[in-house]
């Protein structure tokens, strides 16, 4: 038996591939990173007084550059995945290089990522923050905020509905089962499993929805004086999605792009225009609770489903 990825490949190809980010000396790096470390601690404030979500749980903030960024990624696409796929001959040297060009552009776009399997963690990947910062002229502290309530939003909703992470592995297990032995590389499974479609369906809806409320979130936050400009050059810059949503959806052949995210928010603005935050937070007490992929583009049907 072979892990179907090799991950030391993989963190090794995205190492070899991603430019280290911005050149700045050591003092600039030490502001930018006390900045982030403390906007960590302010944005699950921000995002416990607007979701109306506590935390209990301990959580680390970890202020990465890209190469750390792409290990920490590994490591919790990883734990993800059930053991003992059957990989045969260089599949994992393949897979693992393929991943590791994923990671690599990756590396270059996403801002920062909750890790609810190792750890839990919250990663900030510092370099490609910087550089964002200053590609669209933002306030530094905003935008920090901005950012570390959207991936505080994530800490929460994983500790409230801590089934999610389960159905994510039993739902990989599901179709990685029929595959042993068989695939010879990432983008040969995703065209296997795009006629998985009850699978994928659900992965897509509760990662859409996770996506969706933590974007409503961070967009309601009243602190942020900036927020705005931020907002308009953001969503001018074009498509933004996290590392898990991207790597699971390269993993399953689904079309994980921006499209999704905003079907999310408008799923999670409407049902919160209607009942409130606290009314919307029931949504994390079931999986059966969650939409259904039809539900997702029309709310007004799980309204009527779970009132």
């Amino acid at each position: 038996m072979k892990q179907f990825i090799d991950w030391d490949v993989a963190v090794g190809t995205a190492k070899t591939l991603m430019p280290a980010g911005p050149a700045i000396d050591g003092r600039q790096a030490a502001r930018i990173i006390e900045g982030l470390r403390i906007a960590g601690g302010q944005g699950l404030v921000e995002a416990e007084k607007i979701s109306l979500l506590s935390s209990t749980a301990p959580s680390q903030t970890l202020v990465v550059d890209r190469a750390g960024w792409a290990k920490a990624v590994s490591q919790n696409f990883a734990a993800m995945l059930p053991d003992g796929i059957d990989a045969p001959g260089a599949v994992p040297l393949v897979a693992g290089a393929e991943l590791g060009a994923v990671l690599a552009v990756l590396g270059t776009r996403v801002l920062g990522q909750f890790d609810p399997f190792v750890g839990p963690r919250l990663l900030l990947n510092a370099p490609t923050i910087t550089q964002l910062r200053g590609e669209l002229n933002l306030n530094a502290k905003d935008f920090y905020l901005w950012i570390a309530t959207h991936e505080q939003t994530h800490r929460l909703q994983f500790e409230h509905a801590p089934w999610i992470p389960g159905v994510m592995k039993q739902t990989l297990a599901e179709v990685f089962e029929p595959l042993r032995g068989t695939t010879h590389s990432i983008n040969d499974l995703g065209s296997k499993l795009k006629a998985m479609k009850s699978e994928v369906s659900e992965l897509t809806s509760i990662m859409s929805v996770l996506e969706g409320h933590a974007m409503v979130v961070m967009n309601d936050v009243k602190s942020i004086g900036t927020i705005k400009t931020i907002r308009r050059r953001f969503e001018a810059r074009g498509e933004n999605r996290s590392a898990l949503a991207t790597l699971v959806g390269k993993l399953l052949g689904m079309e994980a792009k921006a499209l999704q995210y905003k079907r999310g928010a408008k799923f999670v603005r409407h049902l919160v225009d209607e009942m409130g935050y606290e009314g919307f937070n029931t949504i994390f007490s079931e999986r059966e609770l969650f939409p259904s992929a039809k539900e997702l583009d029309h709310p007004e049907r799980w309204l009527a489903r779970t009132r």
